[in-house]
């Protein structure tokens, strides 16, 4: 075989090259700290390095996400804690003015007291972030959840945060599931006179005495027919007599201490002397109904419920207006929706088929186009009106600043009184609840943080395994390919002094 100059240059140029190449890829490795400085390098483990890379990255997003929903809930806490102290200033002065030895001017004067401490409330309930967004006023977080009446203006909707892999947490609580609700397994009641009561009757304690009566969870409303007489409605429905013929009203005797009793399952402890038209409402801090999750329509309350209806779902816009749908299995057909209230303040009655009334729905305020809620019947612990605390306290503050000049005046304050003891202690263990649950989400993100800490370490890990370069092979090899660029240059300096004319010299 012969071999030409030509070819000895070119075959000592290629061995320089390529150890120059991998002198290069030695000092890159070397300078980067990566051991793959191409995916060229090691396909697999490239492959492999973008997807923990990857997975390492989200797990740092949760853990962003996670300190946010920690500043939020810290933010609720502070603000919680402080409407607590309030709501506890709040019953001292209710205390306070059941004293009978206080004058008018006395009264007026913890109505001034009592009026700022609502004041102080609407301004908490009123709070914003560190951001400017309003914390308790749901997707709404643009606006201020509750009006200067006390009337909220969010919706139902609460804004998640993704706080890991399979795990969304709500940040804040929503305005009304703190102020216009009670503890979710309350099994009491709150009774709410009438403004338009004009006798001298008392009403006291009211103690279930069995779960199982017809009247539990329900909404109750004892109206007087006379001093000694009362019928009773449930959810709406005036309680009948059977016995004759037509059915009438039933009358039930007031001849002692209490009302209601027997089988209806609730006993209300009662005083004085009623008059005709005298009207007492039991509202169950339980209710027959659910709400499902995420809703953006803000329903009040659901009243004249019937089961038979199961699961619906009510929506608005503005072309169609309310429509109504069963969600339940079978399929309630025909069901028809009318707004009876007004555009402002709606009032939605659903009628089945046959044109029966099965449920009334009030919401708290027009809704917003899109708006939409789903109710199935059932025990919940849902918002409503007469739960609204600042509702109480415009109820108490107006019967304080009422003079009280005879029995009747002096019943009417005291029965506001204990109506809005009643509603505020139902507040107040509220409050105790929705704090309750933030302190657990914010145990949870604290255990979420420790797991998600070595989820981090192990995926940094993992990476470091595929792509950080072993220092002592890399020297190692970048001083045998020095040494064997040397070789190479050395070796083709001697073929490039080798010719017939240094030969034959």
């Amino acid at each position: 075989m012969r071999i030409s100059s030509n070819l000895f240059f070119q075959t000592g140029l290629n061995s320089i090259n390529a150890q120059q190449a991998d002198l290069v890829h030695l000092y890159k490795q070397v300078g980067s700290g990566q051991r793959m400085v191409s995916p060229s390098d090691d396909p697999l483990a490239a492959a492999q390095a973008i997807n923990v890379s990857q997975t390492l990255a989200m797990n740092e997003r949760y853990a962003s996400n996670r300190a946010v929903a920690q500043r939020n809930l810290g933010t609720q806490e502070n603000l919680l804690n402080n409407v607590t102290l309030q709501l506890q200033d709040v019953k001292t002065r209710l205390v306070e003015a059941g004293n009978g030895t206080l004058s008018d001017a006395d009264r007026h004067m913890l109505a001034e007291v009592l009026q700022g401490a609502r004041d102080s409330l609407l301004n908490l309930a009123n709070s914003t972030d560190g951001n400017g967004v309003y914390m308790f006023s749901g997707s709404k977080g643009n606006s201020a959840p509750f009006s200067e009446s006390g009337v909220y203006l969010g919706d139902s909707s609460q804004r998640m945060v993704q706080v890991d892999q399979t795990r969304q947490m709500a940040t804040a609580d929503l305005g009304i599931d703190i102020f216009s609700r009670a503890a979710p397994g309350s099994t009491g009641f709150v009774t709410i006179p009438s403004d338009a009561n004009t006798g001298a009757g008392v009403f006291g304690k009211t103690v279930i005495s069995n779960p199982q009566g017809p009247a539990f969870g329900k909404t109750v409303e004892i109206r007087f027919t006379s001093e000694t007489a009362y019928e009773v409605s449930i959810d709406g429905v005036v309680q009948m007599d059977e016995s004759v013929t037509p059915a009438v009203p039933m009358s039930h005797a007031y001849t002692s201490d209490k009302i209601l009793g027997g089988a209806y399952g609730v006993e209300v402890g009662f005083t004085g002397v009623p008059q005709a038209g005298d009207t007492f409402t039991l509202i169950p801090q339980s209710s027959s109904y659910s709400l499902s999750k995420g809703n953006t329509l803000s329903v009040a309350n659901v009243t004249e419920l019937d089961a038979a209806i199961g699961k619906f779902t009510i929506e608005f816009d503005e072309a169609n207006g309310y429509t109504v749908t069963s969600n339940a299995t079978p399929e309630v057909t025909g069901l028809t929706i009318t707004n009876t209230g007004s555009a402002e303040k709606p009032v939605l009655e659903i009628s089945d088929g046959s044109g029966e009334l099965v449920a009334k729905v009030a919401l708290y305020a027009k809704p917003t186009p899109g708006a939409a809620a789903t109710i199935e019947p059932g025990s919940g612990s849902t918002s409503r009106d007469e739960l609204n605390i600042f509702a109480t306290l415009d109820a108490v503050i107006a019967a304080l600043g009422t003079p009280t000049g005879d029995a009747a005046s002096a019943a009417k304050l005291q029965n506001a009184l204990n109506s809005a003891l009643q509603r505020v202690d139902t507040t107040y263990d509220n409050v105790l609840s929705v704090r309750a649950s933030a302190g657990t989400r914010m145990n949870e993100l604290s255990a979420l943080d420790s797991s998600g800490a070595a989820r981090t370490l192990e995926y940094r890990n993992q990476l470091s395994q595929l792509e950080d370069l072993d220092y002592y092979t890399a020297i190692t090899q970048l001083q045998l390919r020095t040494t064997a660029l040397e070789a190479a240059s050395m070796a083709f300096q001697k073929i490039q002094n080798t010719s017939l004319f240094n030969m034959n010299r």
